[in-house]
């Protein structure tokens, strides 16, 4: 068996510190949410403010359970 590296201790950690963090805002987004139609949005979502940003394009596939 081989031990974790220094790396991948350090991206554990992290998550560890992270995912609690995340269960009380998913938690009130479902009792917000339960039941109801999604929210329509935008084709194209930005944060740039003018238009001399670098575009970017990233495709995301949402899994609903």
């Amino acid at each position: 068996r081989v031990l974790p590296d220094n790396p991948t201790n350090i991206l554990y950690a992290n998550w560890q510190k992270l995912i609690p963090t995340l269960v009380d805002p998913q938690l009130k987004y479902y009792a917000r949410t339960i039941g109801q139609g999604l929210e329509k949005t935008n084709q194209v979502i930005s944060a740039c403010a003018t238009l001399s940003c670098t575009r970017k394009k990233t495709n995301l596939l949402c899994l609903f359970f």
